[in-house]
């Protein structure tokens, strides 16, 4: 039996030690070398003191090491920003450092004996329920070591997510979700409502608008400086794709048959980072390469259109960082290197008249529907102070007044297009109030509450005692991540992220 259990904790440790080495791998982008001068050199200041390259890249090393001991929240509460997973590495370190920085302004101090405590309460060392040595010892020589960890390395671990936990205890309890908010969520999307719209389709006033020569050369010689051909991207594509058998597998097993891909297509991503030549070999090593021709953003290479994910990359990229991440499609991956930039040029007079005389056409009939919407408003407004409905009024001003089947936003029914509509706009009134003059596609459009009917409080108490509790911690963690970003800001937004980054 003590054999069994032996065997069995060996084989977990060994799973263990399999997932920090994963994790490092995955986490350890080269990429992330390329941000300074050296580990000594400056990237930014925080609280007044600089940080150097050196410790934002001992930080993001530490990552799959937190992972490893199941405290992904620190990870995935302090990464706050970026769309990239370097900028996410990124934004999780400066947020770490301000971490401790708050942590001690607000004397939450981990002391060595709450470290040492919190480490043998750790499930990966225990048998029995105990702490074990031995486990401990095998994780610092299989996990630890083999990725130039030490054991003071696991305590700094340990040491941030106490004061993670510690920071946010604070942060959160003084930030929970107020009951009277939750109930006007509900009563916003569970109130069956009775509505009016008025609609001025644009189609309707652009028919009688008329652009003379004289108007279109002012439009130019107003607006020549931003009437600009747009600018253009060259690129190679390699593809790492399913056979057409693969291709007609079941989505599970297209997963499994993606798998060998993915590794294919990071290996070769990781080279061309640090090699762009590597992708002048790829036709060599059997990878499928397309060289497309010049193309606009809104009008992608026929190369690029399947996946929506490529043109964008590609105009992430520049001269400097031509090669692309990995970018996955339905069918595989692909990876993009830049090899022409067509810039932006001023347009002469005859390549740009289309475009201006559509702008034009488009100012004018936006006056054209303001005007009427502003006439046609305060004609219903005079009639409604007499007693008139709003239906009647709109009727009386000239326009017939849609009235759709009442409905509650989370459950439309055949006005799903107009609730979107309305959700997009946050359109919220209170019964007998009017909307102002909404942009819709091809329409603009003025949106009455007739009245609101009252939510069924039974079911307004159900629905709270299954939700409430789970979307109260949702706001805790918004609250979190604006507390983070404010005080990020008082200590010194760091200077720069990568594409994607929103800070």
């Amino acid at each position: 039996m003590l054999d069994a259990i032996r065997k069995r904790q060996r084989t977990l440790l060994t799973i263990i030690t399999i997932v920090v080495i994963v994790a490092f791998a995955w986490f350890y982008n080269p990429a992330s070398m390329r941000r300074g001068e050296g580990p000594g050199g400056a990237i930014g200041k925080l609280n007044g003191r600089t940080v150097t390259v050196g410790e934002i890249q001992k930080i993001e090393r530490s990552m799959p090491l937190v992972f490893s001991l199941g405290m992904q929240g620190l990870v995935e509460d302090l990464a706050t920003e970026g769309r990239t997973r370097d900028d996410q590495s990124l934004s999780f370190a400066w947020n770490l450092l301000l971490l401790r920085d708050e942590a001690k302004r607000l004397q939450i101090v981990p002391s060595a004996d709450q470290i040492r405590n919190t480490e043998k309460a750790l499930p990966q060392f225990q048998t029995n329920n105990q702490f074990d040595p031995a486990k401990y010892q095998q994780f610092v020589d299989s996990a630890l070591k083999p990725n130039g960890f030490t054991p003071a390395d696991l305590d700094d671990v340990v040491a941030d997510n106490l004061r993670y936990a510690g920071v946010s205890r604070l942060v959160e309890d003084s930030s929970s979700l107020p009951e009277s908010m939750f109930k006007q969520q509900y009563e916003v999307l569970n109130q069956k409502m009775s509505l009016a719209l008025i609609r001025f389709n644009r189609s309707d006033f652009e028919a009688s608008v008329q652009v003379t020569d004289a108007e279109v050369q002012k439009y130019y010689d107003q607006h020549k400086d931003t009437l600009l051909s747009p600018e253009k991207r060259k690129i190679e594509l390699v593809s790492f794709l399913l056979t057409d058998d693969q291709k007609k597998l079941s989505d599970e097993q297209k997963i499994a048959a993606k798998k060998p891909l993915a590794d294919a297509a990071d290996t070769f991503a990781q080279a061309a980072l640090q090699n762009p030549s590597t992708f002048e070999s790829a036709k060599e090593k059997g990878f499928p390469v397309i060289e497309t021709e010049p193309f606009t953003l809104e009008q992608p290479d026929k190369a690029l259109s399947q996946t929506p994910a490529l043109p964008r990359a590609a105009f992430n990229l520049t001269k400097d960082n031509p090669i692309s991440d990995v970018v996955e499609g339905t069918d595989g991956f692909y990876v993009m290197k830049l090899t022409d930039i067509v810039p932006s040029r001023p347009l002469a007079l005859a390549e740009a008249k289309d475009q201006i005389i559509a702008a034009i056409k488009d100012e004018k009939a936006e006056a054209a529907i303001q005007a009427k919407a502003k006439e046609v408003s305060a004609k219903i407004t005079a009639e409604m102070q007499k007693g008139v409905s709003f239906v009647q009024a709109a009727e009386n001003a000239g326009y017939k007044a849609e009235t759709p089947e009442p409905f509650a936003l989370i459950d439309p029914g055949k006005s799903e297009q107009l609730a979107r509509f309305m959700a997009m706009n946050a359109v919220e009134l209170n019964p007998n109030e009017t909307s102002k003059l909404l942009q819709d596609q091809g329409s603009s459009v003025i949106i009455h509450m007739i009245k609101k009917d009252p939510i069924d409080e039974q079911k307004y108490d159900e629905f709270k005692k299954a939700e409430y509790a789970q979307q109260s911690g949702q706001y805790e963690k918004i609250a979190l991540r604006e507390w983070l970003r404010v005080e990020l800001q008082k200590a010194g937004r760091p200077p720069f992220f990568g594409h994607g980054a929103t800070g």
